[in-house]
This record gives structure tokens, C-alpha cells and sequence, in this order.
């Protein structure tokens, strides 16, 4: 987990909540502005076209 190797699942965050304080929903919190960072590094938006919508 502390490597980059494991991700920081629901029953994790509650062990780590218990042992180290913070609340379960910080440590998912964390895990997921992780992977939104790891996943904004290589994705590109540029690939992706805008939805257009259309009105009646």
C-alpha cells in the first residue's frame, strides 16, 4: 500500500482507522485523489469528444 503496489480498500480504511486514528472515509478519500492523479497523468482529455446535446 505505502509502495504504490496495493489500493486502500473499504475494509483496509476501517483497519486503518482503528489503528492509526484517522476516519475510514479519509483514507478512501485519499486512496481515490490518488488514483484520480495517477489516472490524469495518462489520460488524455484531448481523445475524448464533447457530447452534443440537442433540444426540441
Amino acid at each position: 500500500m505505502l509502495n504504490g503496489k496495493s489500493n486502500v480498500t473499504l475494509e483496509m480504511a476501517l483497519r486503518l482507522s482503528q489503528t492509526l486514528g484517522r476516519s475510514p472515509e479519509s483514507w478512501l478519500a485519499m486512496q481515490n485523489n490518488y488514483d484520480f492523479w495517477q489516472t490524469r497523468k495518462h489520460f488524455n482529455l484531448d481523445e475524448v469528444d464533447k457530447l452534443e446535446f440537442v433540444t426540441q
